[in-house]
């Protein structure tokens, strides 16, 4: 029978663990197992190798494989058993083992009275230079921290932490004050350039951190395990098993519970919308730790402290985490009592107070409110990927409304949708390159289409009974299609609406001579409580340029720009592994990745880019609105073109950005974001027809430090040669240079029409909740009314 060897990450061919090519092969380690576990299966049993699989690797300094057996005994029934194996750089597995076993004996086996273990440790494998542990049952306490018996769990945890510091193991090295302080002073200046915005920062948070390390007391110092967070606990039912033992050394016993409640601070930031969202559970851990330990509370908050500190630095490294590096810096800001520099506009430390979902409640019956998203989509899928991106926002805390999408693009439909989010799709229009529109597929006059989509986007909206609706674009909708639906809910007296608008519309001159054309000023006057603008103000301030009326600036609020990394994505893993199954096998770095967006007017750039001469792999998306025969010349062209591939329609670009070394991309809203979301090296091709707002944004970007900039009249597959054959540097922060906060924000504004003052007259809130006065950050830093 043949064992499988399930190896993604390639380790066999690290030169830094050789032994690792040897651990991987099957006929050796059943071999191995053979004569190395007579502690598994006793001095006549059998181990018996069914599969081996690599499931955490870092190149060139550890290694952990899972190898499936079946244990065989003379007196007892045959039993599977997953065992971890671990290989680290420059250690042959022996002290790893011999530290796990001092704990097992120590009172922390499987079945110990407290409910406080280590995983048994099996043997080693001098071959592999590797030792191995039996893999235990349960989940990471990361998964149930925020469940409701959370605070129970975290008491526990420090019970376990209480009993590794009790055990009088001794310990090989001593980790000192000094030692993590150094940590921090070798790793933060690497986070941003010194003398940046950001780089002031972080020199300020480091003379701070060294000020308070400075100021805790001397500890009583013990065996701790100096890696102690959530991630290294896992729960069985009552039990707790406590892993990875690989930093153990003399320390300060604070530093464990500082470490982990300083993960917990970091975890809550990033996915419970809020650093005290777990404040309860923090407050019982500390309280626990010091009556079981006899230490200072002032010594786990310094650990605590610095490690968020540390996060700055490590938040970095991962593209999910970046977008929280503003906050994190903030966090610490507070935490370290450091001034800082008034930020943008909203800008605002992150809160310490246990977060709580607003109150939706209408006299006594509580419904959840009910927001609507209208996009008319003609030309693209800019705005329903938008619409998608604010859906997932608004359902990202506390109590999530029930949201419904209007969209004109049928492909509306091929997106995923967050639970509580669907779609309802409007027969299509088209627009031509000369800016017409017209049917995309009903055969029927124009009329008579807008005619279907008007009566039907009333239908949706008087039976969904929408308590807002947000707008986008276009404030009487394509073709004054949403006027009907405007004056029903103005009639029935209680759904706000909002207008959504893309930070930059076209150049001023033309925006302000279709606003005067459609009348849009008096639409708004007439029907909108709100204007949310997707960016920063001091990148592209419309209300000036636009030269919005006073009342029509009043009702503005700038979001920041939208991080599609600052929401889960429900469907990011599935999307991960397609495009993994996407990507051609043996894709040769660097990988470089052409985004045309939609496609209908893209198949110049993606020419010039399959034409160009590139380092290693080169990848086009097409776009869905493409037309087939534009595409099919594509993959003619691709094929005469070694190492280039045309991918057509995908629904979230994210996971191939997230892969993908250098961009050359067209300048649409969602795409820029998206590229700086993971900044990535960035050439933008900006669309100059029939609006100019892509090449506004573009030049905006490109001043900024944030992408390089290729003129349309200048395409050329030898330009696109040149940079993508020149030195990629990693671009700017966006975080540093322009309020990136958007999505973070949409909650709370969306909060502020439903609950707050309206802005035309005679309009009652429509959830009347007690609320304190909100302030924003104005642009000169002075503090004003936010509404």
């Amino acid at each position: 029978m043949s064992i499988p060897v399930i190896d993604p990450f390639g380790v066999a061919t690290d030169p830094a663990m050789p032994s690792l090519a040897l651990a991987l092969d099957a006929e050796e380690a059943q071999r191995q197992f053979g004569r190395r576990l007579p502690r598994l299966a006793g001095e006549r049993g059998v181990v018996h190798l069914r599969a081996i699989r690599v499931t955490r690797y870092k190149p060139g300094r550890r290694c952990v494989i899972e190898y499936e057996v079946d244990v065989e005994r003379p007196d007892a029934a045959l039993e599977t058993v997953v065992l971890i194996g671990k290989v680290r750089v420059r250690r042959y597995g022996k002290s790893g083992y011999r530290l796990l076993e001092a704990f097992w004996k120590a009172g922390f086996q499987s079945d110990s009275p407290d409910g406080i273990s280590v995983p048994e440790p099996a043997g080693t494998v001098p071959a592999f230079r590797m030792w191995l542990q039996r893999k235990v049952p349960g989940r990471p306490a990361t998964d149930l921290l925020a469940a409701p018996a959370g605070v129970a769990l975290a008491r526990k945890i420090a019970e376990a932490a209480c009993k590794v510091h009790r055990a009088g193991i001794a310990a090989p090295q001593r980790h000192t004050m000094a030692d993590e302080l150094n940590i921090l002073k070798a790793r933060l200046p690497a986070v941003a350039p010194a003398g940046s915005l950001w780089g002031r920062r972080i020199a300020r948070l480091l003379d701070a951190a060294d000020r308070l390390g400075r100021a805790t007391p001397e500890p009583t110092t013990c065996g701790i395990h100096r890696d102690f967070y959530s991630d290294q606990v896992i729960v069985d039912g009552e039990r707790l098993f406590l892993l990875d033992f690989d930093l153990y050394c003399e320390g300060d016993p604070a530093l464990d519970i500082g470490n982990f409640l300083g993960h917990v601070t970091e975890q809550s930031l990033r996915t419970l919308g809020g650093a005290g969202a777990l404040a309860d559970l923090e407050r019982a851990m500390e309280e626990r730790f010091v009556e079981q330990a006899g230490v200072a509370h002032a010594a786990v908050r310094a650990y605590a402290t610095l490690t968020l500190v540390r996060h700055v630095y490590l938040s970095t490294l991962f593209p999910e985490r970046r977008p929280f590096t503003q906050s994190l810096i903030e966090l610490c800001e507070a935490r370290l009592g450091v001034t800082r520099q008034v930020g943008f506009a909203g800008s605002k430390p992150a809160s310490f107070t246990k977060a709580s979902p607003p109150d939706w409640s209408v006299g006594n019956v509580r419904r959840r409110p009910r927001i609507a998203l209208y996009s008319h989509d003609t030309q693209g899928l800019g705005h329903i990927r938008r619409n998608l991106l604010v859906a997932r926002a608004l359902c990202a805390r506390g109590e999530s409304p029930v949201i419904l999408l209007l969209s004109g693009v049928r492909e509306a439909a091929a997106f995923s949708m967050p639970p509580g989010v669907d779609c309802v799709t409007l027969p299509s229009l088209g627009k031509g390159v000369d800016g017409r529109y017209f049917p995309r597929s009903l055969d029927v006059p124009m009329a008579d289409l807008i005619k279907v989509r008007s009566s039907g986007i009333a239908a949706v909206l008087r039976s969904f009974d929408a308590d807002v609706l947000v707008v986008d674009k276009v404030p009487q909708g394509i073709f004054d299609e949403l006027l009907p639906s405007l004056e029903m809910l103005r009639a029935r007296g209680r759904a706000r609406v909002v207008l959504g608008l893309r930070e930059i519309l076209d150049d001023a001159e033309a925006v302000r001579r279709e606003w005067d054309k459609g009348e849009y000023t008096s639409v708004i006057r007439a029907y909108y409580d709100r204007i949310w603008l997707y960016g920063d103000r001091n990148v592209y301030d419309a209300v000036r340029e636009y030269g919005f009326p006073e009342d029509i600036a009043r009702r503005v609020r700038f979001t920041g720009y939208l991080n599609p990394l600052d929401v889960a994505d429900p469907e990011w893993e599935t999307d991960r592994w397609l495009f993994d199954a996407l990507l051609p096998k043996g894709c040769a770095r660097p990988i470089n990745l052409c985004l045309v967006g939609g496609g209908r007017d893209g198949l110049a750039l993606a020419e010039a880019f399959l034409r160009a001469t590139k380092p290693g792999t080169g990848v086009v998306v097409t776009g869905p609105l493409m037309p087939a025969e534009s595409r099919d010349s594509l993959r003619l062209l691709a094929a005469q073109h070694p190492r280039t591939h045309v991918l057509e329609f995908v629904t979230n670009p994210c996971p191939l950005l997230e892969r993908a070394d250098r961009v050359v991309a067209m300048g649409g809203y969602n795409t820029i974001c998206e590229v700086l979301a993971y900044r990535k090296p960035a050439l933008v091709v900006p669309r100059s027809e029939p609006r100019t707002e892509q090449l506004i944004r573009a030049a905006r970007f490109a001043a900024l430090g944030l992408v390089d900039m290729l003129h349309p009249s200048d395409l050329t597959s030898q330009a696109i040669s040149a940079w993508l054959m020149g030195n990629a540097e990693r671009p700017t922060a966006a975080e540093e240079v322009m309020d990136f906060s958007g999505v973070r924000r949409l909650p709370g504004l969306l909060q502020e029409v439903l609950t707050g003052a309206q802005v035309r007259a005679g309009r009652r809130p429509l959830y009347s909740v007690e609320r304190p006065r909100r302030e924003r950050t104005s642009d000169k830093g002075l503090r004003e009314p936010l509404a």
